[in-house]
């Protein structure tokens, strides 16, 4: 590593908005350390980068990945949009390079990887790792700092810091009950027999054998492109390729009637780029609300009961005196927090959180973990957690283990009790 190249982590210790952070930096705010940024060349890699380029692909059609790659960047995984995000980025031979919660969603041979890869360009530029997991920092960046209340300073990673603000919901509030009694649900909420999937000449899932039934807990997992994502379409009903496999859902099967909507009554969901994107000033209780309409913010009048119901909710996650507050001027984890009561409030059968804790710190994913596991013990809804690793603390009793293959990823059902 040369003496003139700076390599520098800066753990986040609430996972606060990282602009102000990107901004101070590139305005050298914090220290004179930070002076050999003026006339640099800089890129940075973060999820709005490239959501931003994804819209380029599809507004502007800009081609420039699709031509290095063969393949589109919105139709890649996200650990293949990363790959080919950073080639095309250091193809432009930035003098800095600042990774914005790189490694955040990646497997474990994705990291290894992506490390040995940064690593190995540390000689041509000056790399900056941001991140919020103690398992995201980069040991071979020479130094570290902590930044917290809009402030940096020297940060030894062994030690970790102290806990900051409580985050937990409120423990002692039983989980909200249902307004009205739903159609009797089958035993049975999923199940997939020998389905095979395949987009043009690459195979994806093959002979994936896998029963879903009320009450359970399941962790999915898989490396990235495994076919996770596919998966969860086929059930989310997002996926025409669903059609002429042996799937059933809610003791249906696939194809025999039913619409998009009737199957996303029953359904919950949260993934994070459900929120990338928003920036309507809708209050917390808003944002819950619209839960009752599968939209994403609250373009509907919501009724008394509804009103209610959402406000139970608020309660349970211990955030009733954010009802008023604009969504997307809390914190991330309470955002998150608000995303999986908007998901629950119409009590559907099957709730699905997909990466729920990817830029979390520690101590937010630990609340996340102690949220999720109160509505799988003590609710009636069947959760499927889906992450490249376990949480800690978080207690499925299963597991469905995705395993790549030439021909597809095929499927391991695992008992966690």
């Amino acid at each position: 590593m040369s003496a003139n190249q700076h390599h520098w982590n800066i753990k986040l210790a609430q996972a606060p908005d990282r602009k102000p952070l990107l901004t101070a930096l590139l305005d050298k705010k914090y220290s004179a350390d930070f002076e050999w940024l003026a006339q640099q060349k800089i890129r940075i890699i973060s999820p709005k980068t490239i959501l931003s380029f994804i819209d380029e692909e599809l507004i502007h059609d800009n081609d420039a990945i699709l031509k290095q790659n063969g393949q589109m960047l919105h139709s890649m995984s996200s650990g293949e949009r990363k790959q080919a995000y950073l080639q095309y980025v250091l193809a432009q031979k930035p003098d800095t390079l600042i990774l914005d919660h790189f490694l955040d969603n990646l497997d474990t041979n994705a990291r290894t990887h992506f490390s040995d890869l940064l690593k190995s360009q540390c000689e041509e530029l000056h790399l900056i790792n941001i991140y919020s997991r103690d398992d995201d920092h980069m040991i071979f960046l020479s130094d570290t700092y902590l930044y917290e209340n809009d402030t940096l300073s020297i940060y030894d990673p062994t030690t970790g810091p102290e806990s900051a603000g409580d985050l937990r919901f409120n423990n002692n509030h039983p989980i909200p009950k249902a307004s009205k009694i739903g159609p009797e649900v089958p035993q049975e909420l999923v199940e997939f027999k020998s389905v095979t999937i395949s987009y043009l000449d690459k195979s994806i899932l093959r002979d994936i054998n896998w029963k879903v039934e009320k009450g359970q807990f399941w962790h999915l997992y898989g490396p990235n492109g495994s076919g996770k994502t596919t998966l969860l379409t086929m059930i989310t009903g997002d996926n025409p390729k669903a059609y002429g496999q042996n799937i059933k859902l809610f003791g249906k099967q696939k194809g025999s009637g039913e619409t998009i909507w009737e199957i996303k009554q029953k359904v919950g969901y949260f993934t994070t780029n459900m929120t990338f994107q928003f920036k309507r000033m809708q209050t917390a209780q808003e944002m819950v609300l619209s839960g009752f309409f599968d939209s994403i913010g609250l373009y509907q009048i919501a009724g008394d009961h509804q009103v209610k119901l959402a406000n139970e909710w608020l309660t349970f996650i211990g955030l009733s005196h954010l009802a008023k507050q604009p969504f997307i001027n809390l914190s991330m984890c309470h955002q998150r927090m608000i995303m999986i009561a908007r998901a629950m409030v119409k009590h559907p059968p099957l709730l699905i959180l997909d990466e729920a804790s990817v830029d979390l710190d520690d101590e937010s994913a630990r609340r996340m973990s102690a949220l999720i596991n109160r509505i799988a013990h003590e609710g009636e809804t069947t959760i499927i957690y889906v992450s490249h690793r376990l949480e800690p603390g978080l207690t499925p009793s299963n597991s469905f283990e995705l395993i790549p293959g030439d021909e597809g990823s095929q499927g391991i059902v695992n008992s966690l009790n």
